[in-house]
């Protein structure tokens, strides 16, 4: 779908309107966070977003464009992940704490912690009594306590 006019992104709608075109918008973790500037959507449709500076992009997001009945829809990027496991909930809750302390981007599940592939995190992982395995799924890491998103 390729549209002439320049499509400007303006807020998030609360569901999925029954009529209308959708372009999909595919980001990772990180361009999620970002609420301004040109994109490209999946079908190399260039878009700008321009959203109000409260808030996060969240996977399955509907937003509201400059023209009637045409939205974008929000898809969070599979990423390369180590995935964390241990049988030890203690080795897991301090594996959780150096990490933090590194100021590494963390998903915390029920069993297993997520983060971002990197060999230096990896290598310090084997410190730990954990499992790691690399993973490639969608990431949704924590917001920090003191997060001003």
């Amino acid at each position: 779908m390729r549209i002439n006019k320049q499509i400007v992104v303006t807020d998030w709608i609360k569901e999925k309107p029954r009529l209308g075109s959708f372009l999909k918008l595919t980001l990772s973790s990180d361009e999620r966070r970002i609420l301004r500037g040109k994109r490209l959507t999946d079908c190399d449709q260039e878009i700008i977003l321009q959203l109000p500076r409260e808030g996060k992009l969240n996977d399955g997001d509907f937003l509201l464009t400059n023209l009637s009945n045409f939205y974008v829809e929000i898809i969070a990027k599979t990423e390369n992940l180590i995935e964390i496991s241990s049988n030890s909930k203690i080795e897991l809750i301090k594996t959780a704490y150096h990490l933090g302390n590194r100021h590494v981007e963390v998903e915390i599940q029920e069993n297993i912690l997520l983060t971002k592939s990197d060999y230096v995190i990896e290598n310090m992982l084997k410190n730990f009594n954990v499992d790691i395995a690399n993973a490639h799924k969608k990431f949704f890491p924590e917001r920090g306590a003191h997060n001003h998103e």
